[in-house]
């Protein structure tokens, strides 16, 4: 796996959080049939990016996109 590839996919789960609003690591990989790892990596580069959050919902890991607000607002901090 590249690393555009790493970057398309972790695209396709922010559009996926930002339309559906929080999931979890199993709804991620039902809805885009990804693999655990290739979810994984996506979200390290979201987290990476200050694009997502993960929390755990009753034992399972889920992920939610920050706000762009936020994260825009966060990014500006540090230039």
């Amino acid at each position: 796996m590249v690393k555009n590839d790493v970057v398309n996919n972790a695209g396709n789960i922010f559009k996926l959080l930002t339309d559906k609003g929080d999931l979890s690591i199993r709804e991620i990989g039902d809805l885009t049939h990804s693999k655990d790892k290739v979810i994984f990596m996506a979200l390290g580069w979201l987290l990476n990016e200050n694009k997502v959050r993960l929390f755990d919902k009753n034992g399972s890991l889920c992920a939610k996109a920050n706000n762009p607000e936020l994260t825009s607002s966060l990014s500006e901090i540090y230039y």
